[in-house]
């Protein structure tokens, strides 16, 4: 496309969508099928924003791998009840009624293939209507070299190993995996994940006729006299540039890497995130000026983190959230008390609301945590930094003593041994009375499957003894613009602002601070993406196939 300077004549386009994450490449790949010219526009030099640094999994309720589709759409819509803000129920339908269409466009019209997780359970395993497996979708391998040369330009997250979530099922441990499987797919360029995810999109939105360019990042759009939309663009190599569209989709992710922002919105223990560099809040920053009504900015998608010397994305310092890692045995989460505060394999949003909880004085007692574990652990587990057949690094704080190990924590080492002992007496009754750690089905998916009576426990007494500072963070923040059932912006009389839409983390999650299953982040982002393409494309007299 020929984007010309600012002054200009500016090209004009039927839908500008600003990032290339999942939840805008659906609606791209809508609008391109429904025939429309779109430009896709993605602030950074990679593509695939927080997406391609995730699982890539996505949560469909209602799919198509389902026995009874329906009954489980109707199942889902009892679950999310008790789990969403019943303030926007209408989004809640919404998105039921959406998202295994949406899964069955994104098959129809990319190379990406769907493949169901039976045995991953919902997070709330013992809330009405939660499943046992079979919402959560992960992907079949994907060949880059099938795909159009712009799909190679996906990001690739640290530490990313392109392995299948059933693979991760059959092998689980370090020593299991088919190395010479991964290395064969690595020579191959066959990738997994949020990489396969990103990839196939972009791959499809540009088959079917869009464009799509890095190094623009939108800052700006004003309605002009004739009813377009002037959309400023920055770039990173370049003068600024302005597009006209008759549609723009805001899909620039959160404002957790906003600084700022942070400090103002989220709360004050909030150590990290997971999301791409570029989630500064572009949209919140475009919808505002626009008069959009927001909500929910307090909110985001809790993980909790740790820091591996090195790892950066974007030139930015980059964090590896913790989900198995904290299911297995022989280890407990800890406070500078030396104390357990949490089951440490519940779902990571519930372990990042128990990072953030407040005591009676207003402060944070468990923002700095420390993940213990000995070297029964570092054996057969794995966890980021420690492998099980290199060198323990240097950043990695150990000790023979767990006394020893507190100290050079900076946590109380009275408080850290009687801990210990105490987790070793719970695990030879086979039963965590504290917390009960093990007690349901989502905490026993994690544990390690090979061990007789809890799967989650094993006593913390072979030393060394290794401690991990554990961060809470967040994987995106859910706060934004709020919209209407197909992505319109509202304005704060609740009438749609015309031509702008938002999906995905750069709109308002009307989930509050819940968090229902494996993929949900994508799910809703998607879900909202193909709403939203939909109603551009019919407003455009087009139609999506």
């Amino acid at each position: 496309m020929n984007v010309v300077p600012a002054g200009g004549s500016p090209e004009h386009v039927d839908v500008l969508v600003a990032g290339s994450g999942a939840a805008g490449l659906v609606a791209a790949l809508t609008c391109a099928i429904g025939g429309l010219r779109v430009l896709v526009c993605e602030r950074a030099e990679a593509l695939g924003g927080t997406t391609a640094l995730s699982g890539g999994r996505v949560w469909v309720p209602g799919n198509r791998f389902q026995p009874d589709p329906e009954a489980d759409r109707r199942a889902a819509g009892t679950y999310l009840a008790g789990i969403f803000d019943p303030g926007y129920g209408h989004l809640t339908e919404a998105f039921l009624d959406a998202v295994p269409e949406m899964a069955r466009f994104v098959e129809a019209h990319t190379a990406h293939r769907f493949a169901p997780c039976p045995h991953y359970p919902d997070y709330h395993p013992d809330r009405a209507g939660a499943t046992l497996g079979g919402r959560c979708l992960d992907m079949a391998p994907l060949h880059l070299d099938a795909l159009v040369p712009l799909a190679a330009r996906v990001r690739v997250p640290p530490g990313y190993v392109p392995v299948t979530h059933a693979e991760w099922e059959r092998w689980r441990y370090p020593h299991r995996y088919d190395r010479d499987l991964i290395e064969r797919r690595r020579a191959d360029r066959v990738v997994t994940a949020g990489v396969a995810l990103t990839a196939a999109l972009v791959d499809g939105v540009v088959r079917a006729g869009g464009e799509v360019v890095t190094g623009h990042r939108v800052v700006d759009v004003d309605p002009d006299p004739r009813g377009r939309l002037r959309v400023r663009l920055e770039r990173v190599a370049g003068d600024p540039v302005t597009v006209l569209a008759s549609h723009v989709v805001l899909a620039t992710g959160g404002y957790d890497q906003n600084g700022a922002l942070r400090r103002a919105y989220l709360p004050a223990a909030l150590g990290a995130s997971g999301s791409s560099p570029s989630n500064t809040g572009d949209a919140l920053d475009v919808c505002r000026r626009l008069g959009a009504r927001v909500d929910n900015l307090g909110q985001g998608w809790w993980m909790p983190m740790v820091s591996v010397p090195g790892e950066e994305v974007d030139g930015v310092p980059a964090f590896r959230g913790l989900v198995r890692e904290r299911g297995a045995p022989r280890q407990i989460l800890v406070d500078r008390s030396g104390r357990r505060f949490v089951d440490e394999a519940l779902p990571y949003n519930e372990i990042g609301k128990a990072m953030h909880r407040r005591d009676a004085d207003g402060r944070c007692p468990h923002a700095e945590a420390y993940l213990v574990v000995d070297e029964g652990y570092r054996r057969r587990y794995a966890l980021p930094g420690l492998a099980t057949d290199r060198p323990v690094p240097d950043w990695i704080v150990s000790a023979p003593t767990v006394r020893e190990l507190a100290g050079r924590l900076g946590v109380d080492p009275d408080g850290l041994s009687d801990q210990v002992a105490r987790w070793n007496e719970a695990c030879a009754r086979g039963s965590d009375d504290e917390f009960g750690k093990g007690d349901n089905a989502y905490d026993r998916y994690y544990g390690d499957p090979d061990q007789p009576g809890n799967p989650n426990l094993g006593p913390i007494d072979t030393p060394p003894y290794y401690g991990v500072r554990m961060l809470p963070g967040t994987i995106g923040s859910k706060g934004g613009p709020v919209t209407d059932v197909d992505g319109r912006v509202l304005d704060r009389a609740d009438r749609p602002i015309p031509g702008i839409f938002a999906v995905g983390n750069a709109a308002a999650f009307w989930t509050a601070d819940g968090y229902p299953g494996p993929g949900a982040t994508l799910g809703v982002g998607m879900a909202f993406g193909f709403r939203a393409g939909r109603a551009i494309a019919a407003a455009a007299g087009a139609g999506a196939g």
